[in-house]
């Protein structure tokens, strides 16, 4: 009697092993398979709806619904014109040249006043080299000039009296008193005198040619060096030459003549002040910049060749537009924003930043005064923006 109720027991609890089983396997069927399909129906259904919230209508254009999540994490800016003197480019410099004195003499003496007691300090011997060099030739060039000059005098007198002697002769010659002969010697003598006057003259030109060229090509290495030496006999004495490498793509916005200040690393609380000389014609391959010569005031002689400083240019009065850093989408080599058109209708908007001013950016071009733009979310877009651009009008 105890075995068959044994043997039921455990039947029973078989049974229930199995049946506890089967329950969960159902249940970890309801999980992973409906309510999965569930969830992705529910993640496709939001997809669907943010594409029907944004869509391409053309060219440049694009239309957001102002019911839709997306448009309110958009934040509208309006952009209005302000006055600033902050910079408009900045860029790292070097001071290159400074013109010392062993004198004493003032401020704003020019160099030739007393070139003797004066002399030039450079951040390299390759630019001390050079200008030495260039100050030879130009030496050259002088007493190149003054030599021609009396070459071609010697030349002309010793000509005109040579002529002269011909002349004297052929009259006595028909009155007889000189022989033909000696008429003969005058006239070959004068032949002589025509071909050695021209020789000399040619070999003085000569000279004069070969120094000049010397000095083109002189010229030439310090403006490779980023430097250019006509500047460098007309600076007066509070002045250092500043050189700065500004990236190729704002150079437009750099003009001689421009007004700058310098804040350098070894004085940073004094600022100098100065302007633009001449944008050297010279791009460096590997930075992909040129370099800019500034003229700096340091009437207090505290600045050295080879100092390092940020130059801010353009710090003229002006009016500017700002936009929010959020509203730039950079895509490619370019920079874009989106403006707002009506309630809807956005346009994608090529614009032209400058250097970054606290929380916003300076932009030159692209933009009008009280044009409206995407904030803070536009990068939300930056898709859209990208696929955009990639039609064709």
């Amino acid at each position: 009697m105890s075995q068959r109720v044994s043997s039921t027991q455990r039947a029973w609890d078989r049974f229930q092993f199995f049946l506890c089983l089967g329950v969960v396997g159902l249940l970890l069927a309801y999980l992973t398979v409906w309510h999965g399909h569930g969830g992705q129906v529910h993640e496709e259904s939001v997809v669907t709806e943010q594409k029907s919230a944004v869509s391409v209508t053309g060219p440049k254009s694009i239309t957001i619904r102002p019911d839709s999540p997306i448009f309110r994490k958009l934040h509208v800016v309006t952009v209005s014109r302000t006055e600033t003197t902050e910079p408009i480019v900045t860029a790292t410099g070097v001071d290159v040249a400074s013109l010392q004195t062993n004198n004493g003499n003032s401020a704003g003496t020019p160099v030739g006043a007393d070139e003797l007691n004066d002399f030039w300090q450079f951040h390299s011997t390759e630019l001390l080299t050079a200008f030495a060099d260039w100050q030879k030739t130009v030496a050259e060039i002088a007493f190149a000039e003054q030599q021609l000059e009396s070459v071609e005098k010697l030349a002309e007198t010793t000509l005109e009296a040579q002529r002269l002697s011909v002349e004297r002769l052929e009259k006595l010659v028909k009155v007889g008193t000189e022989a033909e002969k000696d008429l003969a010697e005058a006239k070959a003598a004068l032949i002589q005198a025509q071909i050695q006057g021209q020789k000399d003259v040619h070999e003085a030109q000569s000279a004069l040619r070969l120094a000049q060229r010397g000095k083109a090509a002189l010229a030439r290495q310090l403006t490779l060096e980023g430097l250019q030496p006509e500047l460098l006999v007309s600076i007066t004495r509070d002045i250092d030459i500043i050189m700065a490498e500004v990236p190729e793509s704002m150079i437009r916005q750099v003009k001689v003549g421009q007004n700058c200040v310098a804040r350098f690393f070894s004085y940073p609380e004094t600022k100098f002040y100065g302007k633009v000389l001449s944008i050297v014609p010279v791009l460096s391959k590997e930075l992909r910049s040129l370099r800019v010569l500034f003229a700096i005031e340091d009437a207090g002689d505290l600045l050295r060749p080879g100092m390092f400083a940020e130059i801010g240019l353009g710090i003229d009065p002006r009016s500017v537009l700002h936009v929010p850093l959020e509203s730039i989408v950079h895509i490619g080599s370019a920079d874009y924003v989106l403006v707002r058109k009506s309630d809807s209708d956005w346009t994608v908007t090529e614009v032209q930043i400058g250097e970054l001013h606290g929380a916003g950016v300076e932009v030159h071009r692209g933009l009008e005064d009280g044009d409206q733009v995407a904030g803070e979310g536009v990068i939300l877009l930056k898709p859209t923006i990208a696929e955009v651009l990639r039609l064709k009008e």
